[in-house]
């Protein structure tokens, strides 16, 4: 195979399948017969960025940017591949840890996207809602664009924008206005429709941005990261009837589980009876926090741990009242995770092994919620080590 096109097909193919080193091979045997192409120089980087080669990345995003990459953001939308949810090379900056270089290449980004026009024909989560705009003094309207665990995570900022902002709008999913509806510095509360954008100005609203881009508004660093926990409180109408729920626990140690996350990701998630060595563990009872398909295949064929309690249905406020009981969550990268950290509860995160922006490179706790504790797979789809440590740190966490 020696044609330009076909090694960039034959490595986005195995790309998509998780071969990243036969994958990088074959951009880098294109790169050697046309070491101009910005689209080669780029697809080499997601490849390693995949690996968490993360400095080489960053070589390969620089020397895509210099053979034309920054000048039309659609020539970056076309050599994507697909597998990683934006640019590879802002979230190298981020996963090291150093904002501002991430930052630096947003502010490029956002030329960009000014210089090309509109983002609003792109689907929502790809779109570039903030213009760059100060948001002191202003009408903001706050668009929740991404999924639920975004929303949870980055709503933090609500209260510091309402410091600056003349009023604060957020238009959120529909299954979080209970949860939200609790939280100081949101004027007015709006579902968000699934089939119709709304103009800004229909809220009375004179700015907007996405609620992911708040971290960038604010010039947030590792050290100014707005992480006071709780800032999100179970809806009081729930909090009674979860109580009584798990009230027949009483004695043991509550540990919620959550084992799967959406289909978009699928090496986020685990089989629940891989989380069989925590059965061994005295003194505690599991509580299924799992929601959507995975909760029914379990109740179909149980596996993994026994479960004393489980929630009733797929409401995140009767989800965020049963987290709130609980001594402990142990959960897979899913909204779990983020709710729970926002709630200030003791929670637990299985990482795959290329986690993440938001959690950084090695960490083991996370600088956006105190009380998280980060589990890493060591290598791709390497479950068990990681459940054999969260085991022994569980037994150690009961005898503490």
């Amino acid at each position: 195979m020696t044609d330009y096109n076909e090694l960039i097909a034959a490595g986005r193919t195995k790309l998509g399948s998780w071969r990243l080193d036969e994958a990088h091979a074959c951009f880098a045997a294109a790169l050697r017969k046309y070491p101009e192409r910005a689209a080669a120089h780029y697809l080499c980087g997601e490849a390693l960025f995949l690996q968490r080669r993360v400095d080489e990345a960053l070589s390969c995003h620089e020397a895509a940017r210099r053979h034309g990459m920054d000048r039309d953001i659609a020539d970056r939308g076309q050599a994507m591949s697909g597998m990683i949810p934006g640019d590879f090379g802002w979230m190298c900056h981020m996963l090291r840890g150093d904002f501002e270089s991430a930052w630096r290449l947003a502010d490029q980004d956002r030329v960009l996207y000014g210089r090309t026009g509109a983002t609003w024909s792109l689907p929502r989560h790809m779109r570039a809602v903030w213009d760059g705009c100060p948001l002191d003094g202003r009408r903001v309207l706050v668009r929740c664009y991404h999924g639920l665990g975004d929303t949870i995570h980055f709503i933090r900022y609500a209260s510091l924008l309402a410091s600056r902002a003349a009023s604060v709008t957020v238009e959120a999913q529909p299954q979080l206005l209970g949860l939200l509806s609790q939280m100081r510095g949101i004027d007015r509360l709006y579902p968000l429709p699934e089939s119709r954008d709304t103009d800004c100005r229909e809220f009375g609203c004179d700015r907007e941005i996405d609620v992911t881009e708040l971290p960038h508004a604010f010039r947030t660093m590792i050290g100014t990261i707005p992480a006071d926990v709780p800032y999100l409180r179970p809806k009081p109408a729930e909090i009674a009837p979860a109580r009584r729920r798990l009230a027949p626990l009483a004695g043991r140690r509550k540990i919620g589980l959550c084992w799967a996350a959406g289909g978009w990701k699928p090496e986020r998630s685990l089989a629940p009876g891989m989380l069989a060595p925590l059965a061994v563990v005295p003194g505690v009872a599991f509580v299924s926090l799992q929601r959507g398909p995975a909760c029914e295949s379990w109740r179909a064929v149980p596996e993994g741990p026994p479960i004393a309690a489980a929630l009733t249905s797929d409401s995140i406020d009767e989800t965020a009242a049963a987290i709130a009981d609980l001594d402990l969550v142990i959960t897979v990268d899913t909204m779990v995770a983020h709710l729970a950290g926002a709630l200030g509860v003791p929670v637990w995160v299985m990482l795959h092994a290329a986690a993440d922006w938001r959690w950084l490179l090695d960490r083991e706790d996370s600088p956006w919620y105190p009380t998280m504790r980060l589990f890493r797979q060591t290598a791709r789809g390497d479950w068990g080590s990681v459940v054999v440590q969260i085991a022994a740190a569980l037994s150690a966490w009961t005898r503490g």
